[in-house]
């Protein structure tokens, strides 16, 4: 089916680049986009009508709390994951044969890290004024930190250009999920239980991945824990870390801040505006982590390459954010009234400003494939720590002034802190100019 495709675009190619179409790694990492491409598209389209369907049930108020729960937790994300994902995904790429040893370690490490993330969230919910609901459904979906260190076999296929695996596990879940949140709708079980249905996710995702890995000869009991292995990992992965922190404290703070400034009502409000944006930001994420071990490659072959790779990758990620941000902006309103209805109108001058973060969110996307190809953790965190301490700033200062409009202000200026510190401060630029 590939070869029919390839043969038909061939057709129409000028004769002096039809020989990109014929390079075999050109043809691997091409499907292997395109499989994580078809994946996210299909899971994030189903998710995201079933979510807005999920939005118009529960009406601003409850679809506040939910959302608001979970930006909670996500704020100690970055415990769970340690930081070990780059790192491990840059290992399997430069050392194949130590599979076993370096998935036991990342996956222990991440159990670990997973724990002490679940207890640090619980207690910070007993210590803020929260409301008990919140304090349950904060609960529940702490236990997403533990179930999904598992997730450690995606990096492998991602470091393998195997995204074929990761996309069918991703179905599997999709599906599971989809139909469970119809049913606690038809049934009208309330929040609580859509939240269960949010923990569960982790778990068919998990099998799914098992399913996946066992299916292509592999055992997880092949698995090797190292602990020389476990804290040269950590040694190189405490700065993604912290850079991780900063990233989820950016991303998650102002729905949190909205939701203790003025009410689970504006949350509702707010968080609307941001799925209809977040729905994109799969976009970045499949083109970087499907290029990435292309990258890693080039450095090892050829400097040339190795720049005109990132150099196009800068501009793409550029033009399509822009092209976004624009269509978007003329079809907030029609767009919010269609799928979440007029109980949330008060979400389309969110949208129409929150919408052209992701124009830095892309580009911080790219920048980062460069600075973790050249092994600089360390500039990732404290360029993400920049940015994390502006949102925070800017969202007390603007939500206090402008309201649900001021925490979207906070977010477009936070997300373009990175792109513009590292591309207009004229780093990269040198490097691949």
């Amino acid at each position: 089916m590939l070869d029919k495709f390839f043969k038909t675009i061939e057709k129409i190619t000028p004769k002096k680049w039809r020989w990109v179409l014929n390079h075999d790694g050109f043809r691997r990492y091409f499907a292997n986009t395109g499989w994580m491409f078809f994946g996210q598209m299909f899971s994030l389209l189903v998710s995201f009508f079933i979510g807005a369907w999920l939005a118009r049930y529960l009406g601003p108020e409850n679809y506040g709390v939910l959302n608001y729960a979970v930006a909670f937790v996500g704020l100690f994300g970055f415990i769970a994951t340690l930081g070990v994902d780059g790192i491990l995904t840059r290992e399997l790429v430069k050392y194949p044969e130590k599979r076993d040893e370096l998935l036991g370690t990342a996956f222990r490490l991440k159990l670990i890290g997973g724990t002490i993330a679940m207890i640090l969230c619980v207690s910070s919910a007993f210590i803020f004024k929260t409301t008990p609901l919140i304090k349950l459904l904060i609960i529940l979906f702490s236990f997403t930190f533990i179930l999904q260190s598992v997730n450690v076999i995606s990096l492998y296929f991602q470091a393998g250009v195997k995204a074929k695996n990761n996309v069918k596990a991703q179905l599997f879940a999709t599906l599971i999920s989809s139909i469970l949140k119809v049913a606690v709708i038809l049934l009208d079980k309330g929040v609580i239980w859509i939240m269960v249905v949010y923990v569960l996710d982790s778990v068919w995702q998990g099998t799914g991945f098992i399913n996946a890995y066992k299916k292509i000869g592999l055992k997880l009991k092949t698995w090797k824990f190292n602990i020389d292995l476990g804290f040269k990992i950590l040694k190189n992965s405490w700065p993604l870390m912290l850079a991780a922190a900063a990233s989820f404290i950016y991303a998650k703070i102002d729905q949190v801040m909205i939701g203790f400034l003025m009410g689970n009502y504006e949350v509702g409000l707010y968080a609307a505006a941001v799925k209809l944006v977040e729905i994109w930001y799969f976009i970045p994420s499949i083109i970087c982590t499907s290029l990435f071990p292309a990258i890693i490659n080039a450095k090892k072959t050829s400097g040339d390459l190795y720049r005109r790779r990132l150099r196009n990758l800068y501009v793409l990620m550029f033009a399509i954010s822009s092209l976004m941000a624009v269509i978007i902006t003329f079809l907030a309103k029609p767009i919010v009234i269609i799928l979440f209805g007029e109980g949330y109108l008060g979400s389309v001058n969110i949208l129409r400003i929150y919408i052209w973060s992701s124009i830095g969110l892309f580009l911080s996307s790219a920048v980062g494939q460069y600075l973790m190809s050249e092994n600089l953790v360390k500039t990732i965190f404290g360029l993400n720590f920049i940015a994390m301490t502006v949102n925070v700033v800017l969202n007390i200062i603007f939500i206090k002034t402008f309201g649900l409009s001021g925490a979207a202000w906070a977010t477009f200026i936070s997300y373009a802190v990175l792109p513009i510190a590292v591309l207009g401060g004229g780093k990269i630029w040198k490097k691949v100019g």
